[in-house]
């Protein structure tokens, strides 16, 4: 039921980074966003994806963590996320599209929890 994954859905702010998260699982939660509600059904979000450690250490430096503990810099090594699922907006197809992404992380969240992952919309 919709609203047993709602409740289970929460912000993750530490991780089990040995649990990797293959690239088939980042497509398969990318495909339900592109399901999801666009305005004017014109889709204009494109994905990045990440699962690979090199690449998601580069990504992991230019985040920031929960802006409210000024003095945390995010989870340690080993806690971090074992991939990303990075959400741009494409201005050539449209300038609006607010409500699109949160849409669809939202989307990603919901369908990362029912696979018995977790995320954080950063």
């Amino acid at each position: 039921m919709l609203a047993d994954l709602v409740l289970k859905n929460r912000s993750y702010r530490r991780f089990y980074q040995k649990h990797g998260v293959d690239l088939e699982t980042l497509k398969d939660l990318v495909n339900l966003a592109r399901l999801s509600a666009s305005g004017g059904n014109v889709q204009p979000l494109k994905y990045i994806l990440s699962c690979d450690p090199q690449k998601n250490a580069l990504i992991f430096a230019h985040l920031t963590w929960a802006a409210l503990l000024k003095d945390w810099a995010g989870p340690d090594d080993g806690e971090r996320p074992s991939a990303y699922i990075i959400i741009l907006g494409d201005k050539e197809i449209s300038q609006s599209f607010g409500c699109d992404h949160g849409i669809a992380a939202q989307t990603i969240l919901l369908g990362a929890s029912e696979n018995g992952l977790g995320g954080c919309i950063i």
